[in-house]
């Protein structure tokens, strides 16, 4: 959200204890190798080889600067003065003095008087400084099995003209990423304010990492939630292979929302067919929900009812329930796979499910049963509003505009972005455009314009 954001990020700084452990990992890894790291290999190979050219070199140098003398009119007599026969001899003692200040090391440039001053440029600085107009929005992308996420500025342009988008900075992810989502919480609420700019990102992996968007060039995230188990609790679970913290999920995290009424809250939903609702301070599990059979491809918060949380899977149905009571559900049949869920922002108490087929529809939770147990509603039935025929191929996105009640916007693998008129509860489509980007996955309308 704009103002969300340090208009100067910070670079990150390694700590004493990272930079000790960068430097034990190296000489482990000279120890175990038997190399040194300084030592180029090519030359450890060609000096032998050197050694045995170096005479015929010599002969070939003042070969060539005896024709040059005699084209310049030169006697070999004024040739001797220059020695070249030991031209490549190296004098220690002669560079030592003439630059006796390359002896002298500092612990840090601000102590070294010859580079005193600032150590950005204002030119660097000015690039690096936001301005409260931007709008910034997140990009995951992988490119040669390396994944980022880029952080992008959009400028607006003055007077209707066109606008510039740049990235800002990008972060390296471990794995491929799935799923992001924006909040304000620090997973550890003493090493930040009140309020930050974060993001949590979801990838293959069954960890969920949250990184501090305001940080230049950070090599490991903020916080975690769930993954892998520290090497020390790996030798109680009685060494199982891939040991992983309490409470994490046990494979790829396929979906993650936040809870902006409850801010330390994160909903996540994954290939091991469960939901958890996260402690983002405390990067602990408050509840694992079993009530898929299935991959569970989305999940949801209402942003009128904070507890109540909307999901969808595989197993070709979603589900409503309020997290205070997770036990009660109510289930809705789908015609296919679940590909996204929505809620609609100016009437909340609908929800939107699209799905393979491409079918999106639209239920109002009202009209839904609400009994003790798990309850089925067919997508035929009366809680339906409507049934759009969005596209020919997966709806794989939907987002309501903030701004303009009833306008939706849908994208899906037939490489399409549609706008649809959603008044009277018969939607027609009132644009559609093809980015020419290929199957789009994500899409999204900025809260801030």
């Amino acid at each position: 959200p704009r103002g969300a954001a340090n208009l100067r990020p910070e670079a990150s700084e390694p700590t004493e204890e990272e930079i000790q452990q960068a430097r034990s990992l190296a000489d482990k890894t000279t120890k175990a190798t038997g190399n040194d790291p300084d030592v180029d290999d090519e030359e450890e190979a060609s000096s032998g080889s050197d050694e045995e050219g170096e005479g015929a070199r010599s002969g070939r140098r003042r070969g060539l600067a005896l024709k040059a003398a005699a084209a310049l009119g030169n006697t070999p007599g004024e040739l001797d003065e220059l020695d070249m026969d030991r031209y490549d001899d190296s004098d220690d003692e002669a560079g030592a003095n003439m630059f006796s200040t390359c002896d002298m090391a500092f612990k840090s440039n601000k102590d070294d008087p010859y580079l005193q001053g600032d150590e950005d440029s204002e030119e660097e600085i000015e690039d690096h400084t936001l301005r409260e107009s931007d709008i910034l929005f997140l990009a995951a992308r992988t490119e040669d099995d390396i994944s980022h996420l880029e952080v992008w500025v959009y400028e607006e342009g003055a007077d209707g003209s066109a606008g510039n988008m740049y990235v800002h900075h990008d972060l390296m992810l471990s794995a491929f990423p799935l799923s992001v989502a924006w909040l304000d919480c620090f997973p550890d609420p003493q090493a930040g304010p009140s309020r930050g700019n974060l993001v949590a990102i979801s990838t293959f992996n069954p960890e969920i990492e949250i990184w501090d968007l305001d940080v230049l060039d950070a090599v490991e995230p903020a916080g975690l939630l769930g993954g892998a188990a520290p090497p020390g609790e790996e030798k109680k679970k009685k060494k199982k292979k891939n040991a992983l913290v309490s409470g994490s999920h046990s494979d790829a995290v396929l979906c993650l929302s936040w809870n902006a009424g409850f801010r330390n809250v994160l909903a996540s939903a994954s290939a091991d067919h469960t939901v958890k609702v996260w402690d983002i301070a405390g990067q602990k599990c408050e509840h694992t929900l079993t009530h898929h059979t299935d991959k569970v491809q989305a999940v949801v918060w209402n942003p009128a009812e904070a507890p109540v949380l909307l999901s969808g899977s595989f197993d070709k149905t979603a589900h409503l329930l309020d997290v205070r009571n997770p036990s009660s559900t109510i289930k809705v049949d789908l015609t296919a796979d679940t590909e996204c869920a929505a809620w609609d922002l100016h009437q909340p108490q609908c929800f939107l499910v699209s799905t393979e087929d491409g079918l999106v529809v639209c239920h109002d939770a009202r009209k839904l049963s609400s009994s003790s147990t798990s309850s089925s509603s067919s997508p035929f039935s009366s809680s339906v509003v409507y049934t759009l025929a969005a596209h020919d191929k997966a709806t794989c996105a939907l987002s309501f505009n903030s701004v303009a009640p009833q306008i939706l916007a849908t994208a899906s693998t037939d490489k399409t972005v549609k706008l649809w008129d959603t008044s009277g509860g018969t939607p027609h489509c009132i644009a559609s455009e093809n980015p020419k980007v290929g199957a789009i996955f994500a899409m999204s309308f900025s809260k801030d314009s």
